[in-house]
């Protein structure tokens, strides 16, 4: 009975949809039409970030269940997209990151269903139940996958008519990679610190040997990861990982950046002997960093990366006051200043010896 209504729902929607359509082509390849006219949105698996960066939250009918008020998910807070459009929480909920349900999604009447992973055997299937167009797009990073972000609000601009904030977009963060590295550029050897990241969000919380390679931060101004040079099978580690304790150990990094998503985990593990005569451990320089779920947060990542340049190269950043920095930032990408919010939820940019407890 089920199956039935929900096919007779798909050909309603199907022979109610406009005359009127283009042919476009999707992050995954894909060539499908899409009405000219899209005003009704569904965005799935990190999707909806992207609709908000764009100013396009007005037009989100449905949400996944993590997307709502309240959720246990342990990235419910602190997400800049989230925090800036609370309106979003008291959507109809579509289903779950995992299990989107396709009766639920042609309730809403979403002209297109966006899809940040899954790739096309899902965006197929979503068409094949709802008879609603799946564009794929990717919520990318700002590092290996910054061109892939940078096309996927491209082609949602052109498909929205919001092309101008697309591009200012890239824009924007083209020019604040370009400041970050002109004013890291021709570093003395006295001036370079080796660093490492830990605490690091993946799948879950982690603690101190939670770390990444290739940390966009750490890449925009030219810190050295003790991790990027690391291997297995002699090929270079990717992305985030987690390395063992006696190869921590063994690098004792000068700088320690702690991501707060992770921090209780890290100050119970900082304390035991193993840790004790760490370089780090006995020079105070252990510094705090804000949680960005979804890779190409641009604001939370390009803050952290000031800040970041800041603690290494306090004479090429004096000028900077962090706090003002990211406020600006979170003002552009999703049009509220959140800093002092983040604050409250997280710690903020600080130093593990200074933190005051969040809320």
């Amino acid at each position: 009975m089920k199956k039935i209504s929900l096919i007779v729902c798909s050909l309603l929607l199907f022979f109610s949809s406009p005359l009127t359509a283009r042919m476009i082509t999707d992050l995954g390849g894909r060539t499908l039409e899409v009405p000219d006219k899209i005003e009704r949105v569904v965005a799935l698996r990190g999707a909806l970030s992207l609709i908000c960066y764009l100013n396009l939250a007005d037009r989100v009918v449905g949400v996944e269940h993590h997307e709502t008020t309240h959720t246990s998910w342990v990235g419910s807070r602190g997400r800049s997209y989230r925090m800036a459009n609370p309106g979003l929480g008291d959507l109809p909920i579509i289903g779950s990151r995992n299990k989107p349900q396709p009766e639920k999604i042609i309730g809403v009447k979403p002209d297109i269903i966006l899809l940040g992973s899954g790739g096309e055997r899902l965006a197929e299937q979503l068409e094949r139940q709802t008879a609603i167009p799946v564009v794929i797009v990717e919520i990318g990073d700002l590092a290996g996958s910054k061109q892939r972000f940078y096309r996927s609000l491209q082609l949602i601009g052109k498909l929205c008519g919001a092309e101008k904030r697309g591009q200012a977009i890239c824009d924007k963060i083209e020019t604040q990679i370009g400041e970050l590295a002109c004013r890291t550029r021709n570093l003395s050897p006295t001036e370079r610190k080796r660093v490492y990241i830990g605490g690091l969000q993946f799948k879950v919380a982690h603690g101190i040997l939670g770390t990444s390679c290739s940390y966009p931060p750490f890449e925009m101004v030219n810190a050295d990861n003790v991790v990027d040079k690391l291997t297995v099978n002699r090929k270079l580690i990717r992305g985030r990982f987690t390395i063992k304790k006696e190869i921590f150990v063994t690098l004792d990094p000068d700088i320690l950046f702690v991501c707060e998503s992770g921090l209780s985990m890290v100050g119970k593990e900082l304390d035991e002997p193993l840790y004790q005569n760490l370089k780090l451990r006995r020079s105070d320089r252990i510094y705090l960093l804000m949680p960005h779920y979804y890779g190409a947060d641009p604001a939370t990542v390009l803050s952290e990366a000031w800040y970041v340049g800041k603690v290494l190269y306090p004479e090429r950043f004096s000028d900077i006051e962090i706090a003002d920095v990211a406020d600006q930032l979170y003002t552009f990408f999703v049009g509220r200043p959140l800093y002092r919010e983040m604050v409250k939820i997280f710690g903020g940019f600080t130093k593990l010896s200074e933190l005051k407890c969040p809320q």
